[in-house]
């Protein structure tokens, strides 16, 4: 009986950190400069801050009024330009549930839209 208490421990265990590592916050944002069109991005992070810094950060190399446009958890995250540097972003559990509603939300911004920096943080 104390086998079985222990096996059945160890089990119960094995399945609690499998559990907790595979639904562990991931964090990514995309920032974007709408002077200049530079954009940076980032995924993986453990907390949102982290996320958002490191997209600022690639973006701040190019220009000086970066902002965070969005951010997501466990979920995927893109930007769409246009021609006029008019843009859209969108988020969702899939990439390109994510990038259609970028694109949508471009469209209504501005002409010519299209993708140019999507990332997955799951």
């Amino acid at each position: 009986m104390t086998s079985m208490r222990f096996t059945a421990l160890i089990s119960a265990l094995a399945i609690t950190f499998t559990t907790g590592a595979a639904s562990a916050a991931q964090f990514g944002a995309i920032a974007y400069s709408k002077s200049s069109g530079s954009y940076g991005s980032s995924h993986n992070y453990s907390t949102r801050a982290d996320a958002e810094d490191e997209a600022l950060s690639g973006c701040s190399s190019y220009a000086d009024d970066c902002r965070v446009v969005v951010y997501f958890r466990n979920a995927c995250g893109a930007l769409a330009t246009g021609d006029n540097h008019g843009y859209g972003y969108g988020w969702s559990e899939r990439r390109a549930r994510a990038q259609y509603t970028a694109l949508s939300n471009c469209a209504a911004n501005d002409s010519g839209c299209h993708i140019v920096s999507w990332t997955c943080s799951k």
